[in-house]
């Protein structure tokens, strides 16, 4: 045991981290999304965003953090396990911010078997216990009622993930059924891939429509960004986002930023 941990054993007292000291409920008020929380709420999304920065190492490349960047992205990385606890999140221990997306190269093959390449540009990524990178130039906009939140995106994919590959399916909480859960997100996922082969403009980000896990992570966007447009189009989905976060976002949204 180090000097300094034998003394803080001693003394009982713990080195300051000075995450804790950052301007927790002023940013927190500040960004749209997360308005409408009531004070056990608020108290509770503080308490976690503190505990997910000094449990996972934030990483910046390229970029500069002010204290109430940092404040912001924990907040919005907290929100989805408000209700739920930091071991959704087990699994990565870092988070890796870039300036800008990243555009890559990918090959890409259809159902008929022709081969094409196209170019990529990517966000942020996630892997199966590897860090999380996102793209602050994508961050730094996001919080409002708009539909888009990208460390949502990628943190659901992190909770898709706790049960193997990202498949659409995460770990259900007691009382949640897969069964149901696997029915309805495959019908709301048929229907809008039915959707776009008609040519019809979608309510949501198409993207979704390209594989299950992508859809998940879509809708858990809409479900906190923009509830009210993932309930009327996909009202079973919604309800199972509902059961899983045990939150109502759409109770919270206002009404000027509910209509479509």
């Amino acid at each position: 045991m180090g000097v300094m941990s034998w003394l803080q054993r001693l003394l009982g007292t713990r080195p300051s981290n000075p995450d804790d000291a950052l301007p927790w409920r002023e940013v927190l008020l500040a960004i749209p999304i997360l308005q409408g929380l009531n004070e056990h709420e608020q108290t509770r999304l503080c308490e976690l965003a503190a505990a997910l920065l000094r449990q996972k190492s934030l990483t910046e490349l390229g970029v500069s953090l002010s204290p109430e960047d940092r404040a912001a992205l924990a907040l919005q990385a907290v929100l989805p396990i408000l209700h739920l606890d930091l071991q959704w999140y087990r699994g990565f221990h870092e988070i890796i911010l870039i300036p800008e997306p990243v555009v890559r190269r990918e090959t890409l093959q259809d159902e008929f078997g022709l081969v094409s390449d196209i170019e990529e540009e990517h966000a942020g990524e996630s892997w199966q216990q590897g860090p999380l990178v996102l793209a602050w130039s994508e961050l730094a906009q996001d919080g409002g009622w708009d539909g888009y939140n990208l460390v949502i995106h990628e943190l659901v994919h992190k909770i898709d993930m706790l049960g193997g590959e990202a498949d659409g399916a995460p770990p259900m909480r007691l009382g949640m059924s897969m069964q149901r859960w696997r029915r309805h997100f495959q019908a709301a996922f048929d229907a809008l891939n039915a959707q776009l082969a008609r040519g019809e403009e979608p309510s949501i980000d198409p993207y979704a429509a390209s594989h299950p896990a992508e859809f998940l992570a879509v809708c858990s966007e809409l479900f906190f960004t923009r509830p009210a447009t993932l309930q009327r189009v996909y009202p079973a989905v919604y309800d199972e986002l509902k059961a899983l976060f045990g939150q109502d976002p759409r109770s919270r949204q206002p009404e000027d930023g509910a209509s479509d």
